[in-house]
């Protein structure tokens, strides 16, 4: 009923394009939804495994954000995800098949060599997204928040990992959580938008 069109996240909970390889509730929800006359559908991921609905008829209904970090960043943090090549390779691929996509760069995490690292990953986008996905892909920036639980739970499960939580550069944020102080987020956000002007000038940063 409402006046304008509207976009739902549906990915808030799982990774959707992980869990359809078990469950195939994906391609369901992607066909039934083409069929209602308004509003869009959108889910991020971190996986490549895009080849199930490709063929889809989707009626461009549907906006894929593929989250993607720099590899040493995918390799120390994000383990069983997909590496950076294929999850630009899936980008191209949804492209392809008409769907309307988007770039996440998340979590990013203030590593001490982190300028390097982040200028390298959006100079790679640059060099390995196709020109159809260059003309109109969005990017979203999203700085990692952290928790206590988050971090008791890592530390079990990943003892040999690296401790997120950084004390000089975070700062508390409401019960348990843990953010980068402002100063951080501010040279953090004009670093960003600095480079992606750079490297992808007419594109938009939600």
């Amino acid at each position: 009923k409402s006046d304008k069109e509207l976009t739902f996240e549906i990915g808030s909970n799982s990774d959707l394009i992980l869990e359809n390889t078990i469950t195939g509730n994906l391609k369901w929800t992607i066909e039934n939804f083409a069929n209602t006359q308004k509003g869009y559908l959108t889910f991020p991921t971190k996986f490549d495994m895009v080849d199930d609905i490709l063929s889809l008829n989707h009626n461009g209904k549907v906006i894929v954000r593929v989250s993607v970090n720099p590899e040493e960043i995918i390799n120390k943090v994000e383990f069983g995800t997909s590496r950076l090549k294929g999850r630009i390779e899936a980008i191209n691929k949804l492209k392809q098949a008409d769907y309307k996509v988007g770039i996440l760069i998340a979590p990013v995490i203030f590593l001490d060599n982190w300028k390097d690292l982040y200028e390298e990953l959006i100079k790679y986008l640059y060099e390995n997204l196709s020109e159809s996905v260059k003309k109109d892909v969005f990017f979203e920036v999203i700085f990692m928040t952290y928790s206590f639980v988050h971090r008791a739970i890592n530390t079990e499960a990943f003892p040999t990992t690296q401790d997120l939580y950084d004390k000089e550069k975070m700062t508390g944020r409401g019960m348990g959580k843990y953010t980068y102080k402002p100063e951080y987020k501010k040279e953090g956000e004009q670093f960003f938008k600095e480079k992606l002007k750079k490297y992808f000038p007419s594109n938009e940063i939600k």
